[in-house]
C-alpha cells in the first residue's frame, strides 16, 4: 500500500511537469510588422528637372539715320509752273560748267498751271506733258520714280481768280500732296515757297486779279507755313530767301518786272535748297 501511493505521486509530479513543459514551449505570435504611413505605399514622383528661365529677347537698337549717297538732289524731281522753269533754266545753265542739283530733273510748264488744275476743278485745265503726252501729275511721278519731288505751286491760283481764299488755296495744296503720297509710297513731297513780287504795282495784262500783291502772296506763304508741319511735309521758305526789307522781290532778281526769276534770283533759290538738303 505504501508502495501503491508514492507510484502515484510520482505519477501525479510527471503529469504536473509535463503541462508545464507544453505551456513553456507554446511559441509567441510573430511580431506585427510596423506600421506605414500611407504616402510611403506610393511610388514616388519621379523627380523633374527644374524649369530653366526663358531668356528675354533682347532689344534691338533704334535704327539710325544713315546718310544718303551721292548727292542729297541726285533723283530728285522738281515739279512747278514758270517760277520752277526760271530755276530749271539757271540749274541747266550752271550745269554747264559744273554741277548745279545733282543729276535733279524738272518737270515745268509755262502755260499757267495751278493746283486747281491739277485737281481737275477747272474744264480744260492745264496739265504737266511726259513724254509727248499730257498725264495726271500721280503718272508721270509714279513712272518717274523720284527720291523725293520739290513743289512749286499756287501762284496761278492766286493770280486766277478775282478773289482768291488763301485758306482753300493751301487746302488744294495739300490735297495734292496726299493724293500723291498715296499713290507713290516712299516718295518724300517737299514744298517750295512761292517768292514775292516786285514792289511795283504793275501787273501783266494775262493776271485776271488786278489786286495780287506782296499781301496776299505773304498770306499765302504763311498759310502753308501753318498747315505744312501739321501733315508732315517740310518746305524751303524761298519766299524769306528772296524778300527784300520791304517784303518784296528785289528788281535785280526779276526778269520780267513782275514775280519771275532771274538767273541771280533762281541763284537765290538754290542756296536756300542747300541749306535746307545739309540740315537733313
Amino acid at each position: 500500500m505504501k508502495r501503491y501511493c508514492l507510484s502515484l505521486l510520482g505519477l501525479l509530479a510527471a503529469l504536473s511537469l509535463a503541462g508545464c513543459g507544453a505551456k513553456a514551449e507554446e511559441p509567441s505570435p510573430a511580431p506585427a510588422p510596423p506600421s506605414l504611413a500611407l504616402e510611403s505605399l506610393a511610388p514616388p514622383p519621379p523627380v523633374l528637372p527644374a524649369p530653366s528661365p526663358t531668356p528675354l529677347p533682347t532689344p534691338s537698337p533704334a535704327p539710325s539715320a544713315q546718310p544718303e549717297e551721292g548727292n542729297y538732289f541726285d533723283g530728285a524731281l522738281f515739279v512747278g509752273d514758270s517760277i520752277m522753269e526760271g530755276i530749271r533754266q539757271y540749274a541747266a545753265a550752271q550745269r554747264q560748267e559744273g554741277e548745279s542739283l545733282g543729276t535733279a530733273r524738272f518737270l515745268t510748264t509755262t502755260m499757267g498751271i495751278s493746283l486747281a488744275d491739277l485737281a481737275g476743278e477747272r474744264d480744260g485745265g492745264v496739265r504737266f506733258s511726259w513724254q509727248g503726252e499730257e498725264r495726271p501729275l500721280e503718272d508721270i511721278v509714279r513712272e518717274i520714280a523720284p527720291r523725293r519731288v520739290f513743289l512749286l505751286l499756287g501762284l496761278n491760283d492766286l493770280a486766277s481768280h478775282p478773289e482768291p481764299a488763301v485758306v482753300d488755296v493751301a487746302a488744294c495744296y495739300i490735297d495734292l500732296i496726299l493724293r500723291l503720297r498715296s499713290a507713290c509710297p516712299g516718295v518724300e513731297f517737299i514744298v517750295i515757297t512761292n517768292p514775292p513780287k516786285v514792289a511795283s504795282r504793275w501787273l501783266p495784262d494775262y493776271t485776271p486779279n488786278r489786286n495780287l500783291d506782296n499781301e496776299l502772296i505773304g498770306g499765302f506763304v504763311d498759310q502753308l507755313r501753318a498747315v505744312c508741319p501739321e501733315w508732315n511735309i517740310p518746305y524751303v521758305d524761298a519766299y524769306e530767301a528772296l524778300k527784300d526789307e520791304n517784303g518784296a522781290l528785289p528788281d535785280d532778281c526779276c526778269r520780267d518786272g513782275y514775280v519771275h526769276l532771274n538767273h541771280r534770283g533762281a541763284a537765290v533759290v538754290v542756296e536756300a535748297l542747300e541749306a535746307f538738303a545739309e540740315g537733313r
